[in-house]
């Protein structure tokens, strides 16, 4: 029987444990060692890998390098040279400082540490699943070189929940070109299984902004890059520099927004819908601007020490940084008034856009030679909702007969239409039209690296594209029912999210446009019932809304 007792973990299974934490994936062990190496005062960083870097992972700097003895220090937990206690923490200016990453990528791989100073004789220390095995000179030249191979060996349930290879080199490419952005004056090269697929070299001289978008063209793509505004805007609190794309260049989503604080690329939502906010009604409710800001702020007003990754920070004075963000984007879009910052200035909500549009008569002679549509009782369009009477209602949508009206949304029955004819063709053989004329689409490095991984998906949904350079593809077919315009922003929607083949289809499914007049969504509410679950959408929200007459009448009564 197994005993309750308190005891004390090994040493080998608490550095698992923290390398649970601190190693998510080869990328997240590229991000750590890279930044070691900026941190070392590296001008040059080559990382090359191996088989997703599940094989091998070498990161190799110019940096100021290590003695014998720190360079065995180095291994240990909690070992680091950036800070002293606890109130270092409150003014960090360094990407590392936990000192946990070297320990935590030894425990679950084969490592070999190679490493010297100027004018230093190097060394070499080898680890094996967090043991020390050999330590010895060697002669190399100033900076630092770490080797990983076998990553998880020792950890076989971590390496079961891992992604492909392919998606592995994927997101080290997604990371290490968020590093090259972040460090514009610092070169990078990336080799994967031997081949370069891209090289950095440091940019000398220029300004950041200047700097930022010679760096941009390389990693992003020139597309990217030609189509943006500059943003240099100095606050009290903070100096926002970069650049910004104007309205008429968006996405669907947020794969095209690089925000660094301090250099470290983060995720931070409220300066990002602060920025998304600053285009007001520039953009449509469905898009997201495009931009690469660096944002400088004193190191005792941010915390980045709030995940074990640091991929979150936490801020002070929120609300003056959205107003510096917001006040930044309109005067790089050519807007010189400010409004008050949107946290704080509380509009009264509009409810309404559109007129309710009611029937004058129960039954119009427009919908009398349809018998499914004659025996429904529309009362009339609002937005994206048709109205009926419930009464009227067919069981499927309503199974308890009830008074009053039933809201159905158009789009999300558009969206369950449309998503079921996306996966009866992806069970089936896809059915798909070829187009006349090709579409291209050129993506940046490391999502044309994604996008290769993600062909099969698009192929089963009917969508098939091939590569047709380093980083441009060529889309040949497209299923029936989608449009041409659709396509893109579906392979957008791809590239951004974790998502399997439903929650794809699902998202495609909603790209949709909602009938407009009554004719069309009668018709529409015919093809839903005809769906599996006509009463969700893909995404599993409800459909229809029952709004009973006690309910309608009740505001009214005194």
């Amino acid at each position: 029987m197994r005993s309750n007792s308190i005891h004390l973990l090994s040493e080998k299974t608490i550095n698992q444990i923290a390398a649970g934490e601190v190693i998510e994936n080869p990328a997240s062990v590229v991000k750590e060692l890279v930044e070691n190496a900026v941190d070392a005062g590296a001008r040059r960083i080559v990382v090359a890998i191996q088989g997703g870097g599940f094989q091998k992972i070498e990161v190799s700097d110019d940096g100021i390098g290590m003695s014998a003895q720190d360079a065995e220090l180095s291994l240990v937990r909690h070992a680091t040279s950036k800070i002293r206690d606890a109130d270092d923490l409150l003014c960090l200016a360094t990407m590392g400082f936990r000192g946990e990453a070297l320990a935590s990528i030894a425990a679950i791989s084969k490592l070999k540490l190679t490493t010297a100073q100027e004018g230093g004789v190097g060394t070499q220390i080898e680890v094996d699943g967090g043991k020390i095995v050999g330590i010895s000179p060697i002669g190399r030249a100033q900076g630092t070189t770490l080797s990983i191979t076998s990553l998880f060996f020792n950890v076989p349930a971590r390496k079961k929940f891992q992604k492909s290879s392919a998606a592995s080199s994927a997101e080290i490419t997604k990371a290490m070109t968020q590093l090259a952005l972040a460090h514009p004056f610092v070169g990078f090269e990336l080799i994967q299984q031997d081949r370069a697929l891209f090289s950095c070299p440091a940019v000398t001289g220029g300004d950041l902004l200047e700097a930022l978008k010679e760096r941009a063209c390389i990693v992003l793509g020139a597309e990217f890059a030609s189509s943006l505004l500059p943003l240099d805007c100095k606050e009290e609190q903070c100096h926002i520099r970069g650049w910004i794309a104007g309205p008429e260049m968006t996405r669907h989503n947020r794969t095209g927004q690089y925000l660094f604080v301090n250099q470290r690329p983060v995720q931070c939502l409220p300066l990002a819908y602060a920025l998304r906010d600053a285009y007001g009604t520039r953009l449509s409710t469905d898009r997201h601007p495009i931009y690469l800001l660096h944002m400088e702020i004193a190191p005792d007003r941010v915390d980045v020490n709030v995940h074990p990754q640091k991929k979150e920070i936490r801020l002070r004075e929120e609300g003056l940084l959205r107003y510096a963000i917001h006040g930044a984007v309109n005067e790089a879009l050519g807007t010189n008034v400010r409004r008050e910052d949107p946290v704080f200035h509380n509009l009264p909500p509009v409810f309404f856009s559109e007129p309710l549009l009611l029937r004058e008569t129960p039954r119009t002679e427009s919908f009398a030679p349809l018998l499914f549509e004659y025996l429904l009782e529309p009362i009339g369009l609002f937005e994206n909702y048709l109205l009926l009477d419930a009464r009227s209602a067919p069981t499927p949508l309503l199974p308890s007969p009830g008074d009053g009206i039933l809201w159905i949304d158009l789009s999300g029955a558009d969206a369950r239409i449309r998503f079921e004819q996306l996966m009866r063709n992806a069970q089936a053989t896809p059915a798909s039209q070829g187009l006349l004329l090709p579409l291209t689409y050129s993506p940046s490095k490391a999502e044309a690296q994604l996008l290769a991984s993600r062909v099969a998906t698009l192929g089963a949904l009917g969508i098939h594209m091939r590569s047709i350079g380093e980083t441009t593809f060529l889309i040949e077919a497209i299923p029936p029912f989608l449009e041409e315009k659709e396509v893109i922003a579906l392979i957008e929607e791809l590239l951004d999210e974790k998502v399997h083949l439903e929650l794809f289809a699902a998202r495609a499914a909603r790209r949709g446009n909602p009938p407009t007049d009554l004719g069309s969504g009668l018709a529409l509410v015919k093809e839903l019932l005809k769906t599996e679950c006509p009463t969700r959408c893909p995404l599993g929200k409800a459909i229809t809304f029952h709004m009973r007459k006690d309910a309608i009448q009740k505001p009214f009564c005194s």
